[in-house]
């Protein structure tokens, strides 16, 4: 019975380490085949004929997002206008990391705008939303500065961030009295110093209100910065 016990174990001990082995090698050959479609791509992409071409854009077809990414990112640099094309099906894809690649490889249409600034506020992902907001922030639609403002309440703080960078840059794309909401009670310093930052780019004198609170914010970081943001609204003539 003991014999017949060990040998037992023994058999299944081998059959478990063979199934392990198998997976491995089934995983091990999925990568390398990954990795072989995705140096095909970059081949491609270095003779750029037609054929060629249509090619890399069947890849955006591929089981794997990876190689669906790299299809739009190769394609940008051979022939920008197809790879728009090809960016805006990529929209639909069911892989953030896919539709995240093409959001920066989009047009500039006022129709494509509408359609990222409703991504901005809506896709799963976050990561699509930040690179959203980031190829919208130059826009003047109604529809992408209402994206912005809706962003403001994003639960992740690398999309908050992204619109108070924007906002920054381009005074006016977010009403001060919304930053300063931020500007005092986002739960992320960093965005704290963030929405200070903008502020003091509004040049509005709205911009005071969030500016005076932050400047007893518990942060050492945020209360300099809004102090810093003050003096520079000061110096710019802004008027209480």
């Amino acid at each position: 019975m003991h014999m017949r016990f060990s040998f037992s174990a023994d058999a299944r001990a081998l059959k478990a380490i063979a199934i392990s082995g198998l997976v491995m090698s089934v995983f091990v050959g999925c990568q390398s085949g990954i990795h072989d479609r995705i140096s095909r791509i970059y081949a491609l992409g270095r003779h750029p004929s037609e054929a060629n071409k249509n090619r890399i854009e069947a890849l955006l077809h591929d089981r794997d997002r990876d190689v669906r990414a790299t299809a739009i990112v190769v394609m940008k640099a051979v022939d920008p206008d197809r790879a728009q094309r090809m960016a805006a099906t990529a929209l639909q894809d069911p892989d953030g990391l896919v539709r995240a690649s093409a959001v920066s490889l989009c047009g500039s249409d006022a129709e494509t705008m509408r359609t990222l600034a409703a991504l901005a506020v809506s896709d799963p992902a976050w990561q699509v939303r930040t690179r959203a907001l980031d190829a919208i922030a130059s826009s003047e639609d109604p529809a992408v500065r209402e994206a912005f403002a809706q962003s403001l309440l994003d639960s992740v703080r690398h999309v908050r961030r992204s619109a108070l960078r924007a906002a920054a840059e381009h005074p006016g794309l977010i009403p001060a009295d919304r930053i300063s909401d931020l500007v005092v009670a986002d739960p992320d310093w960093e965005n704290r110093v963030e929405a200070a930052g903008a502020l003091g780019a509004s040049k509005d004198p709205a911009a005071y209100v969030g500016l005076d609170a932050a400047v007893k914010d518990p942060n050492e970081f945020v209360r300099a910065a809004a102090a810093r943001q003050r003096r520079a609204l000061e110096a710019a003539g802004v008027a209480r």
